[in-house]
């Protein structure tokens, strides 16, 4: 209610100076119509009597403007005096000062640095026209998997929809770039039809983008290259246009370079229409669904309307085409939801939570610090009001104070936002992020920078404030400045804001430990194998120069076996398990499943006949994989040991015979398989967040018509890995000098990338969760050590009457006891909802989990029992005598 008084009366002067003007403006309009009238009876005309009338009443209008003047200047002079006063009382309290401003500047630089990530992730839009407009396009089948586009199916939806203004097609893949003076390098390729970059509205930095002609069959081909590419290995050379390079070993001439952060949905380095891609790719049929798409409404049309047209076209061709479209749906999402994601978007939005957090309990701690510092103002307010000066006045001042105390503290946390903005950007700069994505600080961070400065300076000055301007002048005059009387209300202030960060506290803590707890998981999941002294590398085998899938595989079997025979290499084998995740339909021969889409799952990788020594595991039972398995009529595969416990259990796998299928590819039946091995269980993908190990099947390349044309190499050594790399470049060099080997390193770094966002986030909230826990027990410290120096008198009376240490303890220690209990029984409330918001970035890790949940209230129990044993000691030690005397 007081702050409604002291709004009350500042209305009140504004109303009363508004009626000083309108009275005086109509005293000048009444004087100026008398004296014009006096000047026409005195015979002047109309015109000469007004402006004589003016003239003559110009002092009174100097009058007025003079008296708004003062009104002003006596504003500004009572404005400035209030700043001089403000800094000269933080100046002459540099303990408390820096002590504010710390923790203030801790939690406004949080708060920055991640305000900072959602304006790049969720609030900026792409540098596109109408991004709102722009959808990505899938395909669903009747099993809720998504799966891509086929090229006869996106041909049938660009006819057929009204929707949808323009359509375009993409493909990403690696890129061999050669034929220049160079040495040849892996990049990535983005193939696109045409229509796709005049959807965006971004016009090239240089030449010219796509055209429909460049999408025409036989017609030359052309590139257009990223600002990126056109830097990195071209060093910006405008003469780049119309220059022939190698793609793919492929000649191509360069047409155009796209501006820096192009916001192409799909990242790459270079673009080339998608009638640039292998007969073998373009050929295939509508089950071949490994195409993207995406859209833009047609003007005043919704993301619904798109979603509901697009599906009816999908049924329309399921009807038509039964074996390859049955119960296939589509699916249109705006490409910002489908770029980002909910997992993304969740942990963002809980960051940006948690340090709300972080500022919240700052604000508190300098709250508390405030109410604390008030006794010893108290004097002083009283002889300002005993002075004649208002509340209102009185609230002025001291809301000045703390705003520039929250300005410098701003300033101060702006320059830790820049250094953990920099460190985010460095430890996500490989995560596929898309390009027009940066993390930069720009005029809308900063505008929210100055909006939670002063919000700041609301939070935790106004109670403080409004306690201390209600200071009686009669009490502290008569006390001598001793404000005890006001004590038990303060108190109630300090009480409800150290239940409040302790609250705080203990939720952000439950996060930090529910994401390092997971994080731990995970480093501890076994993978089933050694990965160290493992190196990973990757060859592309262009399909133009392989056309047939027997060139692809003889090729990869003579890479398979030149390069086991390297010294210093223990093992060498070529696998597709890096490459992605393919996944098939397990029949077993004599089981009769009645429905086809009740058939198990299972992931299917093709491997090379040494892969398992590479990897140091053997197999378990049977046999490996041998170099000429996999021929027509020896079709084999090795199941990993987690299958045979799901699908064969009391049963000897080795010998039985299955079926590998994907109805999204083809109709058609496959060859029924034997089980010639079991491995061990190694995770696919090592790196994904699953609670179980999946079901997997080993085949040999040669069986898997569905190779991608590119093998991943693994290589097992205990050499230098220098010098091994170098050999397997010379190797493969000398197989096909047009194949460069990319993407080289250990598979514990891709291992570690691949768990970036437990590492990264786990990581962010560990340090707030941090930073809150020292504020709660710097404020808890503070809060009891001046309840202690308050209750000073009252102590040495109880020490003097024969009180215990432990009755003194027990005095100083059950305030805080029940201050933490209750923080504890908001904080656990808090903690079970963050835990289920975090639920989807858990390993092994429940949102309940009592472990967790545990140790980290046994962490705050302690914390708080040290804040508190300090200043309870201190009354321990008091001297009854010298606290009297005091009194």
């Amino acid at each position: 209610m007081h702050w409604i008084q002291a709004l009350t009366a500042r209305m009140r002067w504004l109303i009363r100076r508004e009626r000083l003007e309108r009275e005086m403006d109509a005293e000048l309009r009444f004087h100026l119509d008398r004296q014009t009238a006096e000047n026409i009876a005195n015979g002047h005309t109309l015109d000469g009597a007004r402006a004589s009338a003016r003239k003559s009443l110009g002092s009174v209008a100097h009058t007025k403007d003079a008296c708004r003047d003062s009104v002003g200047l006596r504003l500004m002079d009572e404005l400035h005096q209030d700043v001089r006063y403000a800094y000269r009382q933080l100046r002459e309290s540099p303990g408390f000062a820096l002590a504010a401003m710390m923790a203030l500047a801790l939690g406004i630089a949080a708060n920055a640095a991640i305000f900072t990530i959602v304006d790049a992730v969720l609030l900026r839009s792409m540098p596109v026209e109408h991004p709102e407009q722009i959808v990505w396009l899938d395909t669903t089948d009747a099993r809720g998997r998504v799966l891509g586009v086929s090229r006869p199916d996106f041909e049938d939806w660009r006819r057929a929809t009204r929707t949808l203004s323009s359509m375009a097609l993409v493909w990403q893949g690696p890129l061999d770039v050669s034929g220049d003076d160079r040495l040849p390098d892996r990049y990535v390729s983005g193939y696109v039809s045409p229509a796709g970059f005049s959807m965006l509205g971004a016009p090239p930095a240089l030449g010219r983008g796509l055209r429909d002609d460049d999408d025409r069959p036989g017609a030359p081909l052309v590139a257009v290259l990223s600002h990126s590419l056109w830097k990195s290995r071209y060093a910006s050379d405008p003469a780049i246009v119309g220059r022939t390079v190698h793609l793919n070993t492929r000649v191509t001439t360069i047409v155009g370079v796209m501006p820096e952060g192009f916001p192409f949905p799909l990242s790459a380095d270079a673009w080339m229409s998608i009638s640039s891609l292998p007969p073998a790719f373009l050929q295939r049929g509508r089950q071949a669904r490994f195409y993207s798409a995406y859209g833009r409404l047609a003007e005043g049309v919704m993301v619904e309307q798109g979603r509901t047209e697009l599906s009816t076209i999908a049924a329309q061709l399921g009807r038509q085409y039964p074996d390859s479209n049955k119960d296939m749906s589509a699916t249109v999402t705006p490409l910002v939801d489908h770029l980002i994601g909910r997992d993304t978007r969740t942990i963002v939005w809980a960051l940006m939570g948690a340090v709300a957090f972080v500022l919240l309990i700052a604000c508190a701690n300098v709250a508390n610090l405030l109410l604390a510092r008030a006794a010893h103002r108290s004097r002083e307010i009283a002889v300002r009001v005993s002075l004649g000066a208002t509340r209102g006045r009185v609230v002025r001042q001291l809301l000045l104070e703390n705003l520039l105390l929250a300005s410098v503290s701003g300033l101060i946390g702006f320059a830790i936002a820049v250094v953990a903005v920099r460190w985010c950007d460095a430890n996500m700069q490989d995560i596929g992020r898309p390009s027009w994505m940066a993390f930069t600080i720009d005029a809308r961070v900063v505008a929210f920078l100055v909006l939670v400065c002063g919000m700041t300076a609301l939070l935790f000055g106004l109670a403080p404030a409004l306690y201390i301007s209600k200071t009686k002048v009669s009490d502290v005059l008569k006390e001598g400045g001793r404000s005890a009387s006001g004590w038990p209300r303060a108190r109630r202030w300090t009480t409800a804001l150290v239940v409040a960060e302790l609250a705080l506290t203990l939720v952000l803590l439950s996060g930090a430990g529910f994401m390092m707890r997971s994080f731990l998981n995970l480093y501890r999941m076994d993978i089933g194998m050694d990965t160290s002294h493992l190196l990973t590398m990757r060859v592309l085998v262009p399909a133009i120069k392989y056309p047939k899938f027997e060139d692809l595989i003889g090729f990869i079997r003579r890479l398979d076996e030149r390069l086991s025979g390297i010294r210093d290499v223990e093992a060498v084998a070529t696998t597709t398990a890096l490459a992605g995740v393919d996944q098939r339909q397990l029949s077993i021969e004599g089981r009769v499943v009645p429905d086809r889409e009740r058939l198990p799952t299972v992931l299917m990788f093709s491997v090379g006949p040494r892969y398992f020594d590479a990897l140091g595991v053997h197999v378990i039972r049977g046999r490996a994989l041998g170099d000429r398995d996999g021929d027509p009529g020896h079709e084999v595969i090795v199941i990993n040991q987690r299958l045979a416990d799901l699908y064969f259990p009391g049963q000897d796998p080795i010998g039985q015979r299955v079926r590998l299928s994907d109805d999204t590819l083809s109709t058609a039946q496959s060859p029924w398989t034997t089980v010639v091995g079991i491995a061990p269980t190694v995770r696919y993908p090592m790196g994904q967040l699953t609670t179980e190990p999946h079901p997997v099947v080993y085949i040999p390349h040669v069986q898997n018509r569905t190779h991608r044309y590119g093998s991943w190499i693994l290589v097992r050594s205990h050499a230098d890995w220098a010098p091994v790399v170098e050999q397997l470049r010379r190797e493969v060099s000398a197989m096909d000098s047009d194949l460069p080997v990319a993407d080289i390193r250990t598979l514990d770094d891709v291992l570690a990338d691949q768990r970036w966002a437990p590492r990264v986030f786990g990581t962010m909230f560990a340090i707030f969760a941090g930073i809150a826990l020292v504020l709660a027990a710097v404020g808890l410290y503070g809060v009891t050590a001046y309840g202690v120096a308050q209750r000073t008198g009252e102590i040495g009376v109880r020490v003097a009457l024969g009180a215990t240490p432990r009755d003194i303890v027990w005095l100083i220690g059950r305030r805080a006891a029940g201050q933490l209990l209750i923080g504890l029984a908001l904080g656990l409330c808090g903690a079970l909802f963050v835990g289920r918001l975090l639920k989807t970035m858990l390993v092994q890790t429940e949102p309940t989990d009592p472990v967790t949940l545990t140790a980290i209230a046994t962490i705050l129990v302690l914390v708080a029992a040290v804040a508190s044993f300090w200043p309870a000691s201190r009354a321990m030690r008091l001297d009854p005598a010298a606290a009297l005397r005091n009194e």
